[in-house]
Parts: C-alpha cells; structure tokens; sequence
C-alpha cells in the first residue's frame, strides 16, 4: 500500500498483520481522492481506520488535521506509531475505541469535521447503524460530506436519506462501492 498523492505521495505503508483488517485499495484511495473537492485547511475523520491509509492520504492532500478511530489495539498502536515516524502527531489524533464510543467522545467534544469517512466492516450489518452514528453525533460539519465505504452486496436502507443526509452519488470499484451523502442544511420530513 502507498500514499497515492500529495507531499507524501509514494510513501509506503506494510500491510496489514492483524485479522480482519481489510485497506481500502490504492486505486479506490486514489479515485475517492480525484472526486473529493480540494481539502486545504479541512477537518478529516477516518472511521473505522484500520492501518489509517485513508487519513493519512487526507492529510497528504492538504487536510489540516485527521482524527482516526479503530477499536483493535494492535491496529490503533501501529497508526499512532506511523504517524509519529512521519511527523504528523500534531495534526492527528487516534482514538482506540469502538466507532460509536469515538462518535460520542467527539460530540461531547463538538468536533465536527469537513469529510467523514466510514469504511464498516463489509456484510456485517452495519451500514444504518453507522449512518445513524454519524447523524446523531452530529460529527459532519454544515456543507460537509460523509462518504461511506461498502461492500457491492450490501444496500443503503431505505430510512436512510432526509434528516441531515441527502445522496449525492456512487461509484463501483469491483466489489467495492463509495456512497457519497451532503449534509444537509435543513431537517426534511
């Protein structure tokens, strides 16, 4: 795995040595990033953050701080050392808790951030829930963008969409999908 642009463009990342971690691919990294408006002085969440890749290509591109969350502690330790190596302490932060205990330790903090992005675990059931963590803690700033990353077999719910959320648009990836949803500015019914 490498950064795929920036000032940190080819700098490589090791796999990862821990089970049930699955990298976003560089290719995917890579088009998600061509499609993302410029991030100069943006706020970045990685959810669900796995080796970290997706925020630290963020941070790479010109995001001005990242905040990951990733619950394994193996996972969590070799980020905050990655980030350390690279000099980019100061602009992060690595919770190493579950997705929806970070979510609450950032709205009691009132962070909010200009991208969101959620890569769940694929198939487990867990797409509304996370789209619903990230609603009720308010963590996508006004204007900003969540974009969910998915598993081709795995559908939106339907209940999803209205409150805070509107669909913006998808792209396939072989079996991955990104899901990109705009915070809306008014509450709809």
């Amino acid at each position: 795995m490498r950064i795929t642009g920036g000032e940190m463009r080819g700098r490589r990342i090791p796999p990862p040595q821990t089970g049930g971690i699955r990298p976003t691919p560089d290719a995917v990294r890579e088009s998600l990033f061509n499609l993302l408006p410029p991030l100069y002085g943006r706020h970045f969440l990685d959810l669900y953050a796995g080796t970290g890749i997706v925020g630290m290509e963020a941070l790479s591109r010109g995001a001005k701080t990242a905040v990951f969350i990733e619950k394994h502690p193996v996972a969590s330790r070799r980020l905050k050392e990655r980030l350390a190596a690279w000099g980019l302490e100061e602009r992060t932060w690595v919770l190493n808790v579950d997705a929806a205990v970070g979510v609450a330790i950032l709205g009691r903090r009132a962070e909010s951030f200009d991208l969101v992005f959620a890569d769940p675990p694929y198939e487990r059931d867990m797409i509304g829930a996370t789209i619903e963590c990230c609603r009720r803690g308010n963590l996508v700033a006004a204007g900003g963008m969540l974009i969910l990353q998915r598993s081709v077999r795995e559908e939106i719910p339907a209940a999803v969409g209205g409150r805070k959320f509107s669909l913006r648009g998808e792209r396939r990836h072989g079996d991955t999908v990104l899901t990109f949803f705009d915070h809306t500015l008014e509450e709809s019914n």
